[in-house]
């Protein structure tokens, strides 16, 4: 389904099993006989990825990457960033303004535990240590903007540094800045995850 009307667009599928999910590509004339071979989780992840896209473009399309491993769709000039969790995949795209975007799932423990490795000191001031909602944001919010830059090896702590917020249970909105780029951040939480889109501030 779509989770927003607005542009960048943002659309999100939860996982089912993948033979249902190859039913529904195929109703949809939308090709997944090179998906055979796959692993169910792959499986489920391309065929979910396919259905979005052919929701988003009206029609079948086909998904590749740029020679940074950024998704593109042949034949279009929309940019467009993806993100799997176990049982959510998210499509962003956007006409005129690089994106990134990036889920967790709202109970995943294990970020706190490693709040050391992406959080720097002055984020650790107002992400309380116990505060997973708050930990949640600020790891997808730094994912979301590692994929809108199309670099991978930006360093998570110091590389990008988060503006105060406070979790909301429905919209949080806040700003980051990565080197002399702001960009500005919205998170949703949504099928028990937290999605947060980053979209450059001057764009």
């Amino acid at each position: 389904m779509e989770m927003s009307s607005k542009e960048p667009s943002l659309f999100y599928l939860r996982l089912e099993e993948a033979p249902q999910l190859l039913v529904l590509c195929r109703e949809k004339g939308i090709p997944v006989e090179d998906l055979a071979g796959l692993p169910p989780k792959r499986q489920r992840e391309k065929a979910a990825e396919r259905l979005l896209l052919c929701e988003a473009f009206g029609k079948p399309v086909t998904l590749a990457h740029t020679e940074q491993g950024a998704p593109m769709v042949e034949g279009s000039d929309m940019n467009i960033s993806i993100s799997h969790t176990m049982r959510l995949v998210v499509v962003a795209l956007s006409e005129n303004q690089v994106i990134g975007v990036d889920a967790e799932q709202a109970d995943r423990q294990q970020v706190i535990k490693v709040r050391d490795k992406f959080l720097n000191t002055s984020e650790k001031q107002f992400i309380d240590p116990d505060d997973l909602a708050a930990h949640i944001i600020a790891w997808t919010a730094k994912e979301a903007v590692i994929k809108a830059e199309r670099n991978s090896a930006i360093d998570w702590t110091e590389g990008i540094c988060l503006e105060s917020f406070t979790p909301d249970p429905v919209e949080t909105v806040f700003a980051a800045r990565c080197g002399d780029r702001l960009y500005n951040l919205v998170t949703r939480r949504e099928e028990g995850h937290y999605i947060t889109l980053a979209v450059p501030a001057n764009q």
